[in-house]
């Protein structure tokens, strides 16, 4: 299956953004790490943050995942190149719904690490929620390891 990353157009970014806004705040609620009251402005708030000048942001670079004639997915990525290797953070990575379970996940894993490859960056990094078991079974198969660990308990 081919997959290609196309870098996003100012439309398709508005589209994805608002989405991103609404998902990311119901993983922080469903993780337990935001109450769900405000949760969608606190993240507008925090994306916002991290591109304060959406897909002008340097050091950020956004694309769609086209496979088929059609778009399939999104890829946020971030790089560093300060520290002593560059490295890039996923900050957003995902599969179309009704696009999932055909492998495109993973293929749209692999063209992250090609593009950082043809980038020269050494590290690709990532987080997950745990609930997202679907996820992390991907990640751990495709030699992502576990480098750092949050847990909570909830006292009554």
């Amino acid at each position: 299956m081919s997959l290609t990353l196309q870098p996003m157009t100012p439309e398709q970014f508005a589209s994805w953004n608002e989405k991103l806004i609404v998902s990311y705040a119901h993983d922080k609620v469903e993780a337990g790490a935001w109450p769900e009251r405000g949760a969608v402005e606190r993240s507008r708030h925090d994306i916002g943050a991290d591109l304060p000048l959406g897909l002008d942001t340097p050091g950020h670079d956004l694309f769609v995942a086209r496979s088929e004639g059609r778009d399939v997915g999104w890829l946020w990525l971030a790089t560093d190149t300060t520290g002593p290797a560059p490295q890039a953070f996923i900050h957003d990575i995902e599969v179309v719904e009704g696009e999932r379970g055909r492998g495109l996940g993973r293929a749209l894993l692999e063209a992250a690490e090609a593009w950082c490859a043809d980038h020269s960056i050494a590290v690709l990094k990532l987080h997950v929620f745990a609930h997202n078991e679907a996820a992390v079974g991907l990640y751990e198969s495709s030699g992502f390891e576990t480098t750092d660990l949050s847990m909570a308990k909830q006292i009554r």
